[in-house]
């Protein structure tokens, strides 16, 4: 499905994958699929039909920043509860929301036959960019980008 469709695999997941020095003592929490606009209805099918996943609701903007990258993400969850985020792109590309992630450790993507780390000197270092989206004024993080900072830190991660 990813190959046919051209939806990528992003996030934590692809970080956990590509990043292996620190990819112990966490696991990802779900699994980020990252579909061009005009697959999104495609993929939910997909993810009720024949993975058995259930609709779990939608998110218009869930923050400022992320309002030039994606229209929703619907969510889904599985009966094991395994959960997926569909990030749908508001573009014809499903990498079009990556530049306008928090920070440059999580640029990264899978396909179905490639992968890609955006900043591979930085990223397999334990080093993240901020990304000026991420902060208030231009200069200083938000709330909410301080919050995953500390997720990541905790993970092994470090930040300028």
């Amino acid at each position: 499905m990813l190959r046919i469709t051209g939806t990528i695999i992003s996030g934590s997941t692809a970080l956990y994958v590509l990043d292996r020095d620190r990819a112990t003592g966490w696991e990802p929490s779900d699994l980020d699929l990252y579909a061009p606009s005009h697959h999104g209805t495609r993929i939910s099918r997909y993810l009720s039909q024949c993975e058995g996943y259930v609709y779990q609701g939608t998110a218009e903007h869930l923050y400022a920043s992320d309002s030039a990258g994606f229209v929703r993400v619907t969510r889904w969850q599985n009966r094991h509860g395994m959960r997926i985020d569909l990030i749908h792109s508001q573009t014809q590309s499903a990498l079009f929301p990556l530049p306008f992630f928090w920070s440059t450790h999580l640029m990264n993507y899978l396909t179905a036959d490639s992968f890609c780390i955006a900043y591979p000197a930085l990223t397999l270092r334990g080093r993240g960019l901020l990304n000026p989206v991420a902060l208030s004024d231009s200069r200083f993080p938000t709330h909410r980008t301080l919050n995953v900072m500390t997720k990541y830190q905790l993970r092994g991660y470090d930040f300028r």
